[in-house]
């Protein structure tokens, strides 16, 4: 069992954010934390690791957004749990419009909590608004770890890359200066959007190391939300899914970003089709995942290998043979963008998941 200390040496100084993500373990065990700050994907980023640790100490994570009374919840803190593990309680403070943040509005409570907090339980603020000067944010910080996103100054190019070093490593992925550069340039600077950016580079980028030129082609491509679902859809074999995004894209289809579709749906197509050769060579499943699809998330896996063992060498050329169509035909011809868009992921649809799982036949 876990039992904090009830008193702490004085903390004056927040932790800054991008120190705690460096290196997380370093945060002291306490009953409460706060996480603050300006800059978004810091916090997100510092409240998701603080999240993992306490978790991985055996805690039951517990959001809770919208609180018309905290006493309930502080009393749960309070005693051990008799049948069950600890817990940790994240609570979201925020201040919107005329509505207080719940540090404000039941600051009593906090405050008689922060006196005698839980000896075994967790309580953590997940603060959008943090007004340090007022009561339950003052004896916080004086009395527990906090830990400050603030956001980067406009010449802190350094910080900037190592985040965006990190947010690419997630994938996989190495930055070149070059692209760290462009990728800065194409996000003014905002570390969300970057790390939007950079889900879009996992699925385009040939190689591991990423280029200026690798950043230009993602950075210029506006796909709808549903598009890399769409993408993830045609991949797995779910045809239901993938005309159902198919029909949400073609409300905002035009011939640009059809375009850039058409490459990005020829790359899955790729993908689809190097794991094929290398189960057809006799790779396990794990080896021919690897091979074709280094990147491909966990559960993505299991569909990959399914549509891929059932595709052939003239499979996989009616397939690319259907994009280079519709290329050609939104090139010369103009036509609708949009019932083009449903007509190309139906017959994709219609080649790709109709296969039957046979072996690839090797030249």
């Amino acid at each position: 069992m876990l039992f904090w200390h009830i008193r702490f040496a004085f903390m004056p100084k927040p932790i800054p954010a991008l120190q705690f993500i460096k290196n997380p373990g370093a945060l002291p065990a306490a009953p409460i934390y706060a996480v603050y700050g300006d800059e978004d994907y810091l916090r997100r980023r510092a409240l998701n690791l603080l999240c993992e640790g306490l978790a991985a100490r055996g805690m039951e994570i517990r959001r809770v957004q919208e609180v018309e009374s905290v006493a309930p919840r502080l009393d749960e803190l309070r005693p051990p749990n008799m049948f069950g593990g600890a817990i940790a309680f994240v609570v979201g403070n925020r201040r919107e419009g005329p509505r207080q943040e719940v540090s404000t509005r039941f600051k009593e409570e906090f405050a008689a909590y922060l006196d005698k907090p839980g000896k075994r339980n967790v309580l953590v603020f997940d603060a959008s608004t943090w007004q340090r000067n007022l009561t339950v944010p003052k004896r916080v910080e004086e009395r527990f770890p906090t830990i400050l996103a603030e956001e980067l100054k406009p010449w802190d190019l350094a910080g900037w890359e190592q985040l965006a070093q990190m947010q690419a490593g997630i994938h996989g992925l190495v930055l070149e200066r070059d692209a760290v550069a462009a990728l800065r340039d194409a996000v003014a600077g905002n570390l969300a959007r970057a790390e939007s950016e950079i889900g879009k580079l996992a699925l385009l980028a040939k190689g591991k190391r990423v280029t200026a030129m690798d950043v230009a082609f993602a950075c210029g491509y506006e796909g709808s939300d549903v598009t890399f679902a769409l993408c993830d859809a045609i991949l797995t074999g779910d045809s239901k899914s993938a005309l159902r995004h198919a029909a949400k894209m073609a409300g905002k289809a035009e011939t640009g970003s059809i375009l850039s579709f058409l490459g990005l749906l020829r790359l899955q197509i790729a993908t689809l089709g190097r794991v094929a050769l290398s189960l057809s060579a006799q790779a396990s499943e794990p080896d021919a995942l690897a091979t074709g699809a280094p990147r491909l998330r966990d559960a993505l896996k299991g569909g990959v290998i399914k549509v891929a063992r059932g595709l052939d060498r003239a499979t996989l050329g009616k397939a690319l043979g259907t994009l280079l169509d519709a290329d050609e035909s939104m090139k010369s011809e103009s036509p609708d963008p949009a019932a083009l868009l449903i007509s190309v992921v139906a017959k994709l649809c219609e080649i790709l998941h109709a296969a039957k799982p046979r072996p690839l036949v090797g030249r």
